[in-house]
């Protein structure tokens, strides 16, 4: 996965460039300092090379002879690697005093004119640099052939130096590159994790947009999330309105059919009835699992227990006002249901709806957080159901009193709806004496 990471790559990139680059640069950098420190030796030695020109002279008996001799002292220390001879011919007529009885070895390299710069192998075994000339002194007299040289580990060592310094230098700058990089590519792809924890959060439902974002280069992919988020919606509560109108155009005959039913004798009447109740329980479960299906994993959704508790119970306690129902809402946590919040009315409006109508006085609704799953209670101090009535009343058309008013759907629908959010509605006995109706749900973290 590491390898499929976009901040790696550019690291990745951008090292190998950085490295290459900076090894190509080092190695020009050693090669011009290089051919510096030749130029700057070769200059050095041409020096004292000029001065044999200059020295150099015949005297009237034929002999050879040194006005002066060169004055950089390295020439009268022994096997220093600073050498300079005079030769004619196979002989030697002069040399340094560093030379003591040795004599450089040219082999055959003798300049027909010009100077000639050579790399031998000198006394004490010493890797020597040698100019060779060949300089006419006297037309009267053949030429004499000058030789002057500098140790080569003089300048390979300064180039040595120098390498080592580069390199170090190099290596401290790649470093430093690499980690601006990294810096870099952290900060330049922060917009793209901030929209990702964007998403995270939509997904969640701790947020239903992207919260916008300033660069110009990024906020036309927010722009686009959000007015996809927005289409999204759209086509949901569309999709909702024609279940809606579904519903109401196939039960409205439904219910023309079952008027008409009256009139017929009691065999025909019970049977059509019996399969208008068949449809009616179908078209309510299908048509409630297709609604909550679409709505499960919808991108931002979240509803507040509180807010949707609050707002039941002050309506039931106006539909069951002369009742003078008691209801307990002191103990709804900081819960956010991740789904619709018609949904989520559905589902405790049904199980307050059922409590109210068996509760003797007292209704209590309590809510409370479990990682990222919540658990809603809704309990009342009525009668209870038996435990082996449990599996019976949340199967839909199931009643267990024929004089309370309803269809038997309610407990029915609340079951579906949470099994389509990944939820289960269980049943017990209440710590006040009835029913005990708990929902698990997902839940958004705080």
């Amino acid at each position: 996965m590491v390898g499929r990471s976009l901040a790696f790559r550019i690291i990745s990139l951008s090292g190998i460039w950085i490295i290459l680059a900076l090894v190509i640069t080092a190695t020009l950098l050693v090669y011009f300092y290089r051919g510096h420190m030749d130029q700057h030796f070769d200059n050095h030695v041409s020096l004292h090379l000029e001065e044999l020109v200059e020295a150099s002279r015949f005297l009237p008996d034929g002999r050879f002879e040194l006005a002066f001799q060169p004055s950089d002292p390295r020439y009268h220390e022994l096997h220093s690697g600073w050498y300079w001879e005079v030769r004619k011919g196979p002989a030697i007529l002069k040399r340094s005093p560093s030379l003591g009885d040795d004599s450089l070895d040219i082999g055959d390299a003798v300049p027909d004119s010009g100077l000639v710069i050579l790399e031998i192998t000198g006394p004490a075994r010493n890797h020597l640099r040698v100019h060779v000339q060949k300089y006419e002194v006297n037309p009267q007299y053949e030429p004499v052939l000058l030789l002057a040289s500098a140790p080569a580990t003089g300048f390979s060592d300064d180039v040595l130096n120098y390498s080592n310094h580069i390199s170090l230098s190099f290596l401290f700058l790649t470093i430093g590159l690499l980690l601006v990089v990294m810096l870099q590519v952290r900060v330049a792809l922060k917009p793209l994790k901030a929209i990702s924890k964007g998403i995270g959060d939509i997904r969640e439902g701790k947020a239903s947009k992207l919260p916008p974002n300033h660069l110009t280069e990024v906020q036309p992919l927010v722009d686009e999330l959000n007015n996809l988020l927005d289409h999204n919606a759209v086509l949901l509560k569309r999709a909702r309105n024609r279940l809606a109108d579904l519903a109401h155009s196939v039960k409205n005959p439904l219910t023309v059919i079952k008027n008409e039913t009256r009139k017929m004798d009691t065999g025909q009447r019970e049977l059509i009835t019996q399969q208008i109740a068949e449809v009616t329980r179908s078209i309510d479960h299908y048509l409630s699992r297709a609604r909550a299906f679409g709505t499960g994993n919808v991108l931002g959704s979240r509803s507040s227990i509180k807010t949707v508790t609050e707002d039941l119970v002050y309506a039931m306690q106006r539909i069951y006002k002369e009742r003078d129902l008691e209801f307990d809402c002191s103990q709804l946590a900081e819960c956010w249901f991740r789904g619709e919040a018609q949904d989520l009315e559905e589902m405790v409006g049904n199980l307050i709806d059922n409590a109210c109508k068996w509760t003797n006085h007292h209704v209590s609704v309590r809510c409370k957080p479990n990682g990222n799953r919540l658990i809603l209670s809704v309990e009342d101090d009525g009668p209870g159901i038996p435990e082996e009535n449990f599996k019976d009343v949340v199967r839909r058309g199931h009643k267990l009193d024929e004089s309370i008013p309803g269809h038997g759907h309610g407990l029915g629908i609340v079951s579906d709806i949470a099994d389509l959010y990944g939820g289960k509605l269980t049943l017990g006995r209440s710590r006040l004496g009835g029913l005990l109706a708990e929902l698990n749900l997902p839940s958004v973290p705080l």
